[in-house]
C-alpha cells in the first residue's frame, strides 16, 4: 500500500488509487472514509517496495518518494509498438520491439542505426 493510504471507519487501509474503486471496505464492508492513516504513511517513507515492472525483469527496490520517477524511466518499462496507425495494441521489452516489428509488421520495417524508419510498401491509396 502506497501513499497516500486511507483508512475505512474500523481502521483498515486502502491505498488512494484502489479507493475511487470501492464502495466499501473490502475487509469489513464498512463504509469507507476518506480518512488518512498518516502513521502508514511514515513507515511507507522507510519501506522499500519493488518496481512495478519487475514482471519484466526490473530488480530494483526503491522507497516510496523515488519510486515514481524510476518507473518513468526504467529499461525494463514496456514499451508500446511503434508502428504509426496505432491499432495495434503490442507491448513489452525493449529488446523484443525489433522482433515484434518483424514478425507483426514485415511490409513497413526498415533499420538504420538506432532509428527504426518506417517504409510502407503494401498499402492501397
Amino acid at each position: 500500500v502506497l501513499p497516500p493510504i486511507l483508512q475505512c471507519s474500523s481502521g483498515h487501509l486502502v491505498c488512494v488509487s484502489c479507493r475511487s474503486k470501492l464502495t466499501c471496505c473490502p475487509t469489513c464492508r464498512g463504509p469507507l472514509a476518506n480518512i488518512r492513516n498518516l502513521a502508514m504513511e511514515k513507515v511507507a517513507t522507510n519501506v522499500k517496495f519493488p518496481c512495478k515492472h519487475s514482471g519484466y525483469g526490473c530488480t530494483a527496490s526503491l522507497v516510496y518518494t523515488e519510486k515514481t520517477e524510476h518507473e518513468e524511466t526504467c529499461e525494463c518499462r514496456p514499451y508500446l509498438c511503434p508502428c504509426p496507425g496505432a491499432s495495434c495494441k503490442w507491448q513489452g521489452p525493449l529488446d523484443l520491439v525489433m522482433q515484434h516489428l518483424m514478425m507483426s509488421h514485415k511490409s513497413i520495417t526498415t533499420l538504420q542505426g538506432e532509428d527504426i524508419v518506417f517504409l510502407a510498401t503494401d498499402i492501397n491509396l
